[in-house]
């Protein structure tokens, strides 16, 4: 006998489309609710993902990324950074550099510097890892289907240089609903100097 699916409630705002053509009698935004499969709700909020940040021309990075020879990322990583950034690794919950840090600042790729969030997205989400709503741009990072240990996720990748950042969740504050979590292995703050004052 066949266990029954729990039964999730889906709720989404539908905005119709604008400009010539449009039809005039429908209201701004529209809500429905759908009454849906726990599975087909997940396979629903991959796609959507999907659609939200569409692939697109990756940034420059800071510093050149170098080549896919494991042996010259080992010569610029420790070997937590390795494992996590070029072995897909996840670092042990609340033990990370970053996961309680408030310090203003971008958090750049530890592989090759390249800016991936801001410290004012960054919000504590109790999962023990450095939790943010959203890139500090869209094509910064880049999104993967990832089904490892008999799940299915969504990997969160750096953009120039594939470097593993993490995994992003549809259980983040509002508006965006995204929560982005990252190892603090993957990525290093970068604050901007303080200014010196004017002789």
């Amino acid at each position: 006998m066949k266990t029954r699916e729990a039964v999730r409630v889906l709720s989404h705002t539908v905005r119709p489309p604008a400009g010539p053509g449009a039809t005039a009698n429908i209201p701004a935004t529209a809500a429905f609710t759908l009454f849906l499969p726990d599975s087909f709700i997940q396979s629903l909020r991959y796609a959507n993902l999907e659609r939200r940040y569409p692939p697109c021309q990756p940034p420059r990075a800071v510093a050149p990324p170098r080549g896919e020879n494991p042996a010259e990322w080992r010569q610029q990583l420790t070997s937590e950074q390795f494992h996590v950034t070029r072995e897909h690794g996840t670092e042990r919950a609340f033990t990370g550099e970053y996961c309680e840090a408030h310090e203003a600042g971008l958090y750049a790729c530890v592989c090759c510097g390249t800016p991936l969030y801001d410290s004012r997205t960054k919000f504590e989400s109790g999962t023990g890892w450095p939790s943010f709503t959203q890139p500090v741009d869209e094509s910064a990072i880049r999104y993967k289907k990832d089904t490892s240990y008999g799940m299915t996720r969504v990997e969160v990748l750096c953009n120039v240089c594939d470097a593993h950042q993490g995994h992003v969740f549809p259980d983040g504050p509002p508006p965006g609903g995204l929560r982005l979590c990252i190892n603090s292995a993957s990525i290093k703050l970068v604050t901007e100097p303080e200014k010196q004052p004017a002789a």
